[in-house]
Formats: structure tokens, sequence, C-alpha cells
């Protein structure tokens, strides 16, 4: 992480020497503490009391200034670098590929980017405050009580190794533990969104009740391991303070003897017992970073795991041929999902001309939205390539390919934002006329026109405020905007009866003329009247011609027909 970190290397080593200042101001207390008791009061020197007595409050006042300052400077450099952590996660995870982001779930990568990289920030602020100041405070209470007391500073030597025996074992027992807790939290929040994304689903199924009791018996797994895993490591708090406070009665023990015979003075004895207290605190103060430790590592390995994540998608600039006769080019294309075996298209071979009209259709699991998510670069092929204007897309740098091509995917999506600034997503700069007219083209000129305020009402998560259909013109209307030179549409039209549909394609047809478009859909009555057809059947190409010659050579495609009951001889679609 410290290359995330090093930005704020400056206020970390500020704040570092701040919480040294204030350590150092609390080790010099009970030296002074001492010489009042030892001179000032058994020779009742009131005026040697006063002076050292305003001398401990001048360093005390000195240690909580470096106090408030160090929590300033650790607390700016710890939270700027969770912020650039988590600015760099999220720009890493927007450059994932759908195969790379079908490797990890929503769930899990919200849980990454939100609690695990605030659990490494507080370890962060932590390290600043407490493992400075233990150690430094720790190592000098040491060297101290030596300084006073050379044969009572055994003591110390005793009790140190048993106390860092304690927190290894309890640390090692406990780092599976918060692991288990770290994938029981990923489990909740995947349930947790299904509720939330599902909820009408649910309340139509009347499955309340069931959804109930399936989040309650997560919530309660979390809580049972949960408190396993905190019981164990807060178990160990009694045993170090046992051990600790046994260290306190040894060095009354041996110190009250040694004051009897002469050989220790009274002010030292408490002196010592203070440093001795600072090293109880001190030791806390590790073991607690220990515990934090436990959990912070689990974070640190599935942060780590996403910042480790090499971009499959790469993209490397060559110059583009804009004159290419053929605008997209399958060149014995396979493809498999991450790295199988099992392809999911074979032996692709196809070439699309510049301004044609392409629809695609076959059965469910056929793998059409498969093909056409290839073209835009959503996954690499696993073999063979793909041309764009003539060159390989992963020759493509930037934008520079996706610019060309616009998709409206099967699953519509619509951000939380007005309706206008949801349809300029296509082109920022677009006029309120552009904007009206690709609406008018997506025949949702006249619902949005009935909307309270219009072009500025706002759409709700999810686009929960509008139906199938409306979300499904408004998508239309934003990939049209950005005039692309390829128009995909995966399924676009599902939710529109035929008469929008209709409406729709006319539409389409002036405005985007000499754009080339490729359209899945599972009607022929929506593909019939297209320069050429794509007949998909288990991941190969059954068929690819116009509607007439498809019937006569591919029977697959021929099947469908009879299936929709569209005629196979004669004079098949009547625009009337």
């Amino acid at each position: 992480m410290f290359k995330y970190f090093k930005p704020y290397l400056g206020k970390g080593f500020l704040a570092a020497l701040f919480k040294m200042g204030e350590a150092f101001a609390d080790l010099s207390l009970p030296l002074i503490m001492a010489k009042i008791i030892d001179t000032g009061v058994l020779n009742k020197d009131f005026d040697y009391i006063l002076k050292m007595g305003s001398k401990m409050i001048g360093i005390a006042a000195i240690g909580y200034c470096c106090a408030i300052l160090c929590n300033y400077f650790s607390c700016r450099a710890s939270q700027e670098f969770g912020a650039n952590l988590r600015d760099s996660i999220f720009t890493k995870i927007q450059h994932f590929s759908f195969n790379q982001l079908n490797k990890y779930s929503q769930a899990s990568l919200i849980t990454r980017i939100t609690k695990d990289v605030d659990q490494i920030t507080n370890m962060f602020l932590m390290c600043v405050r407490m493992v400075l100041r233990g150690l430094t405070t720790g190592i000098g209470a040491v060297i101290m009580a030596v300084i006073i007391n050379p044969f009572l500073s055994i003591i110390f030597l005793v009790i140190a190794p048993l106390i860092i025996f304690l927190t290894t074992f309890y640390v090692k027992k406990s780092f599976k533990l918060y692991a288990t807790v770290q994938k029981k939290i990923d489990g909740l929040t995947l349930i947790l969104r299904e509720n939330l994304s599902g909820l009408k689903v649910i309340k139509a199924l009347s499955k309340e009740k069931v959804e109930e009791e399936r989040f309650s018996e997560k919530s309660d797994d979390l809580q049972e391991k949960t408190i396993e895993a905190d019981s164990l490591m807060l178990s160990k708090l009694p045993f170090i303070t046992l051990i600790m406070n046994i260290g306190v009665v040894a060095v009354l023990w041996f110190g009250g003897l040694r004051v009897h015979y002469g050989k220790l003075q009274v002010g030292e004895v408490v002196a010592f017992i203070n440093y001795l207290n600072m090293t109880l605190f001190s030791m806390n103060a590790l073991s607690f970073l220990f515990t934090l430790y436990s959990r912070t590592s689990i974070s640190y390995q599935r942060v780590k795991e996403i910042v480790d994540e090499k971009i499959e998608v790469v993209k490397e600039c060559r110059e583009i041929d804009e004159n290419s006769k053929n605008i997209i080019e399958f060149d014995n294309v396979y493809f498999a999902y991450n790295g199988s075996d099992k392809y999911i298209l074979e032996n692709i071979n196809l070439k699309i001309k510049r301004g044609e009209h392409i629809g695609i259709i076959g059965g469910i699991g056929s793998g059409k939205s498969t093909l056409v998510s290839l073209i835009p670069r959503f996954y690499d092929v696993s073999k063979g390539s793909i041309k764009v204007d003539g060159v390989d897309i992963r020759s493509y740098c930037g934008d520079q390919l996706r610019k060309k091509i616009g998709i409206v995917l099967q699953k519509t999506f619509l951000f939380s934002q007005s309706v206008k600034e949801n349809i300029k997503w296509g082109d920022q700069k677009a006029s309120e006329d552009e904007i009206k007219k690709v609406c008018e083209i997506a025949q949702g000129a006249d619902f949005i026109d009935k909307l309270p305020q219009a072009y500025d009402t706002d759409v709700t998560k999810g686009g929960n405020n509008f139906s199938g259909g409306q979300k499904q013109r408004i998508s239309i209307a934003r990939t049209l905007l950005k005039k692309p030179e390829i128009l995909i549409f995966d399924d676009s039209f599902s939710a529109l009866d035929f008469i929008t549909e209709y409406k729709l394609m006319k539409g389409l047809k002036d405005y985007m003329e000499k754009v080339t478009t490729i359209t899945i859909s599972p009607k022929i009555s929506s593909l019939i009247r297209m320069d050429r057809i794509i007949v998909m059947d288990n991941g190969k190409i059954a068929g690819f011609d116009s509607h007439e010659n498809l019937i006569k050579s591919c029977s697959v495609y021929k099947e469908i027909c009879e299936s929709q009951e569209i005629c196979i001889t004669g004079e098949c679609y009547d625009e009337k």
C-alpha cells in the first residue's frame, strides 16, 4: 500500500514526530515526580515542590499540544490515503473486462471498496497514533527503569516475553476466524442487495417471510462468528492485565525491601511503578493493534487482490483505416468465459459491410449476446480476431473503439439523475433540440412530455419509476444521441408493443441510414426487412443471408419461422 500512502508521507512523518514528542513528555514526568517526593516532600521544601510541579505542568502542556497536532496530521494522512486507495480501486474496476467483473460478486466489490479500505485506513491511523507511542513509551520506560534500578528491571525481562507469547498465540488463532467473518459479511451484503433490488418480485410471490428467515440465518451466522473471533481476542486482555499486576506486586515487594535497607528511595519506587504502568499501557496498545492486524490483514489481502488484478483488455494504439470496405470482420473466432475449455462461440467467420443492416436470431443460449459483446471488446476473444474498419480491435487505444459503437443492452439501466441527464450520457454537448429529436425517434417524446417536470423529471434508483418499455426507449434515445458508426440492439425492443416497435424501426431507418446496425431479436417479424440475418445455433453460425434465401437454405431458420407462424412462401411481411 506504500505507493498509495507516498503522497501523504510528509503529513505522516509530522504526525509521527509529534507523537514521539508526546511520548517523551510522558516519560519525563515520573522522574520529576520522583525528585519531588525524594527531595521536596522528604525535606519539606515547598519552593522546590512548586518549582518542579510547574515544570511538570509545562511538560504536560507540551505533550498535550503534541497530541493535538499528531491527531490532526494523522487523520489527514490516513483519510487522504484511504480516499486515494478507494479512487484507485474504483478506477481499476472501471477498466475490468466483463470476465473480470463476473469473477467478483457485486457485494464483494462493494465490501472491499468500503469496509475493507476503511479497515486498512484505520490500521494506518492506529499505527501512527499507537504503535509509535507504544514502542517509544514501552522501550523508553524499560530504559528509564534500568537507569533507576537494574535489579528491579529483571521483572520487565520476565513479563515482556510472556506478553509477547500470549499476543502472538491469540493473533494466530484469530486469523482464520476473521477471514471467515469477512466472507460472512460478503454473503450478508449479497442477500441485502438482492432483497432491495428484487423487492417487487418478493412481494409479488409473497416470499417476505422466507427472505426474512434467510436474512436472519445469515445475520445470526455472522453474529456467532464475530462473537467467537472477538471473544477470543478480548479474552487475552485479562491474562495480560494479570501478568502486569503481578509485576506491580513484585516491584512493591522487592522495591519495599530495598527501601527498607536504604538501597532505594521511595520516589524511585513510585517512578518505577509508573514506568511499569507505562509498559502495561504500551503492551495493551500493541496487543490491541495485533487484534486489529488480524482483521486488517484479511482486508489487505482482499484489496490487494483487486489492486494486483491485471487488466485483460490491453490497448495498443495503431493507425486506423477509415476507408475499409468491411466495417466488421470476424476471422475464425472462438470464445470461452474465464479461460474455460468449453467454447461458447466456435469458428465464427463473417463480414459485415459498411451501412448494412444485420439481424441476429437463435435459440436461448445460442451465443447471440456474447457475439455482439465481443465487438466493443467487453470480452477478448479466446482465438482468432475481430476487425473494425480493417483493424484488429485490440489495436485501438483509449475510447477510440467504443466511440464508434453504440449499444443498447438487453438489461436497461438508468442512473439516478433527470431524464435529460440520462439521455445526455450519449453526448454531453447535445442541444435541447437534438435531445428531443432522438426521443421522438425512440418513441419516448410523448410519455416524457407528460411527466411532472418533463425532461427534468428525476429517475429513481434503477429507473423504478418507469415501466420496462419506457426505460428501453430512454436507453435507445441515449444511444442514438451518440451518433455511432455501428449501432447494436441487444434484444432492445422486448418491452415494446408491435406498433411502437414498427414506428421506432421506421424512424431509425431515416435517422441512421448510413449507420451499420446489428439487431438481436427473438421475433422474425423484427428482422425480416434486414439486409441479412445471422442464425445462431449452439455457438455456431447456422446461416447468414437474407430472409428469402435463409428459408430455402437454413433448416434452423425455417424451423423458427414455422414456430412463429411466419409464412415461408410468397410475400411474408406487409408494412401495412
